[in-house]
């Protein structure tokens, strides 16, 4: 569980890489899966799924470095390797499979 600190941190954190990738949000929803409410719940971190969260992160960090963008830091969600909790798809990945 983040505390208050840590969610405004992580909003920040995806906001910023949000920007930096510039994918129109029409995009990002068909990549993800996600409805246009579960998006604004993560980017917001206002009562988000944590699935969505760590996929979202995953999703930036891949298409912005697919796209040779810096990703901006995250703090809390540095390194994914450590949810062991939440399960998501990765339905971009998929598709670059095909």
């Amino acid at each position: 569980m983040l505390t208050k600190v840590e969610m405004r941190n992580t909003a920040r954190e995806l906001q910023e890489n949000y920007r930096r990738l510039n994918y129109s949000e029409e995009r990002v929803l068909a990549d993800l899966g996600l409805s246009a409410e579960d998006l604004e719940r993560v980017l917001s971190m206002r009562h988000p799924k944590p699935s969505h969260v760590w996929m979202l992160r995953e999703y930036l960090e891949d298409m912005l470095l697919e796209e040779g963008q810096e990703v901006y830091p995250f703090s809390k969600l540095a390194d994914p390797s450590v949810n062991l909790w939440y399960d998501y798809e990765r339905p971009w990945r998929k598709s670059k499979a095909d």
